[in-house]
């Protein structure tokens, strides 16, 4: 891999950002003040979709109690989702792949023609799901012309991990030539990094390992009670998902937002 680091007056916050969000709240949680600070942003929300009606209701879902059997889940946390991205200015855009909790589910296969099979299995958790978060990344990159993605370390949970590996694909994807190199900063997850602080640096090893490092990085304006006040908005935004974030989600609204340039690593 060559040296292609961005020289040291690149700042990646000069604008709006495009926030990659593994689920509906995830940028809101972790990325919620940078957001408040930069009007204008993108967020692409990879795990966005489900089956139309849930029945039975997976358990994050049934202890929510936000939703009754056969309900549009994933239809209803859009709707809050559009509306916590309205309160800083953003512009969502949901790629539509199932949530781990659908994927998991157990399958019916009688009841399925043969191409409703198919695409069923392909929401299981086998490679192609990372492969599809990758290919419908890289489309919306090819619209967005917006220079920094900030996308997730990759913490603990599957559907993280996977966003953040499909992530890594992108930026490893020839620049397009009439367009400046994009930037790319990773955020740390909250509230997984104050859950299991002990995954971070595993975490950040996966991008060192794929020859990258990760150079602290500050956003500016994100500090004071008006920022604070405008995330912990975003995250209340979503209703259905604070009975089970609890006090996680008071203590992700108040803990600092991390976040890391990426860099390759130098070579030859």
């Amino acid at each position: 891999m060559t040296d292609s680091r961005p020289g040291r007056s690149d700042a990646p916050f000069e604008g709006p950002v495009v926030v990659v969000s593994p689920h509906m709240d995830d940028a809101a949680l972790s990325c919620g003040r940078l957001l408040a600070a930069l009007p204008g942003s993108h967020v692409v929300t990879v795990f966005s979709g489900g089956p139309a009606g849930v029945s039975p209701l997976p358990e994050w879902d049934r202890l929510s109690g936000a939703f009754s059997p056969g309900d549009d889940v994933m239809g209803l946390r859009a709707l809050e989702d559009e509306a916590a991205l309205t309160l800083v200015g953003a512009t969502g855009h949901r790629l539509g792949l199932w949530d781990e909790q659908y994927r998991e589910r157990p399958l019916k296969l009688a009841r399925f023609r043969a191409g409703a099979v198919r695409a069923r299995r392909r929401r299981l958790d086998d490679p192609r799901v990372e492969d599809d978060a990758a290919t419908a990344l890289a489309e919306v990159a090819q619209d967005l012309p917006v220079r920094t993605w900030v996308v997730p370390l990759g913490l603990w949970h599957g559907d993280h991990e996977k966003t953040a590996r499909a992530c890594l694909r992108l930026a490893t994807r020839p620049a397009r030539p009439d367009r400046p190199a994009p930037l790319f900063v990773v955020y740390e997850e909250l509230p997984y990094r104050l859950d299991v602080p002990e995954r971070v640096d595993q975490a950040k090893a996966g991008w060192s390992v794929a020859g990258f490092e990760l150079e602290p990085v500050a956003a500016p304006g994100l500090g004071g009670e008006a920022r604070r006040q405008a995330k912990a908005a975003m995250v209340a935004a979503y209703r259905s998902q604070l009975p089970c974030l609890g006090t996680r989600a008071h203590l992700a609204v108040d803990a600092d937002e991390t976040y890391h340039l990426l860099r390759p690593v130098p070579t030859g």
